[in-house]
């Protein structure tokens, strides 16, 4: 999601004239370009093997890694910056990546909250470490510290103000325009075309509700004999290890036939395969504003969402998809049968009102809105460094 949404705004930004670069820690420091949009990537500080004999060290390690890892993605911005200034810098809350730029008394920096890591592991059902304890701290640091701070939902800007004293301003995520150019229907002809299916893509994984339909599956398939349900995406797991699409299968082996899971999909390929299903499944216990959702929406189809997870942000209960009790297996499956009960003539209501809808969306120009954010930031910003 994170990845969709910088390569969205990046184009959206250097479309309006904008020289956009984006930095990122990966396995190697390298640079390419994609499009009008530059990308540098810089390695990211791995902890020694010898970091994982202690129980201390194994609760610093994590945390060095993060720090050292910014503090490289620091002096990346400034090698570059001597020859190509920037104006301003966006960083993404998850992981810290520009904990190492904060008050640099140089150049404004924006915090984009893409995540709350207490609450992503309270929704993946696990405690935390005691090595994440400082993580989190290294996270919030970052938002807090920051010359501004935005959130995609108003969900996470809410659950950042209940525990900190900030309350971040709300800028949605913007509509990608060119969801339905250069499709390539191979996949969907070969493999989804000729029956009804119901749609998963992104990643499976507790946190994204996925694990609940293991528990409906079985009697939703048994009043429809012909529907098919289809997974895209990588699979996180389970608390205990086990892969979500087996817990799946292991629930409905009667049905086996009518599941399928494809690790992973071309965004060419993905397109036809959202825009021929009879809705989409997001059942998140937590999410902030997705991608996946607003992709649905710009090909028409409804979109089955979870109540208090951000979703409810984006779904006009009834009106342009289905909302469901958040963490409730029953809910869910009450949301499925309200979708594959209506009438042709209710869906193709549907999809004109999620059509306007993102119309709508488009016509509120939320590339502008964040351009105008970053303006103002610029107008107060008071360099202390030459």
């Amino acid at each position: 999601g994170l990845a969709n949404y910088l390569r969205k705004i990046g184009v959206a930004l250097t479309g309006r004239g904008h020289r956009v670069s984006i930095l990122l820690q990966g396995e190697r420091n390298a640079r390419w370009q994609d499009g009008a949009v530059t990308i540098h990537e810089s390695k990211r500080v791995v902890p020694a093997e010898r970091f994982h004999r202690t129980r201390v060290l194994r609760t610093l390690a994590p945390v060095a890694a993060e720090y050292f890892s910014s503090r490289r993605l620091a002096a990346a911005v400034w090698r570059i910056h001597r020859d190509q200034p920037f104006d301003l810098l966006q960083a993404s809350s998850f992981r810290a990546p520009g904990y190492a730029l904060r008050r640099n008394g140089r150049i404004p920096v924006v915090c984009r909250i893409s995540s709350y890591s207490p609450l992503l592991r309270s929704a993946f059902g696990r405690p935390c470490l005691p090595s994440e304890y400082l993580t989190d701290w290294l996270e919030l640091r970052q938002v807090l510290d920051a010359d501004a701070a935005f959130a995609p939902s108003q969900f996470i800007a809410d659950v950042i103000t209940r525990n900190t004293s900030l309350q971040p301003t709300g800028i949605r995520t913007p509509v990608e325009l060119s969801a339905g150019v250069n499709l390539d229907p191979s996949y969907f002809q070969t493999h989804l075309a000729g029956f009804p299916y119901l749609l998963f893509f992104g990643s499976l994984s507790r946190v994204k509700g996925t694990d609940l339909l293991a528990e409906i599956i079985p009697a939703i398939l048994q009043r429809n004999e012909r529907l098919k349900f289809v997974f895209i995406g990588r699979d996180d797991g389970l608390p205990d290890g086990t892969r979500v699409f087996d817990h799946i299968r292991s629930r409905c082996r009667k049905f086996e036939s009518s599941l399928r899971h494809e690790p992973a999909l071309a965004k060419p390929q993905l397109g036809p395969v959202i825009a021929n299903a009879l809705g989409v499944l997001m059942p998140s216990r937590v999410d902030n504003y997705p991608n996946a959702c607003l992709e649905a929406q710009t090909f028409g189809v409804p979109v089955i969402g979870s109540r208090d997870s951000s979703l409810d942000e984006m779904i006009a209960d009834g009106a342009t998809g289905f909302l469901v009790r958040n963490g409730c297996a029953a809910s869910l499956q009450e949301g499925i049968e309200r979708l594959l009960n209506q009438s042709s003539d209710q869906r193709l209501a549907m999809k004109a009102r999620i059509i306007a809808h993102v119309e709508a969306i488009q016509a509120e120009d939320r590339v502008g809105q964040l351009i105008a954010f970053y303006e103002s930031v610029l107008a107060r910003f008071k360099p202390t460094k030459f």
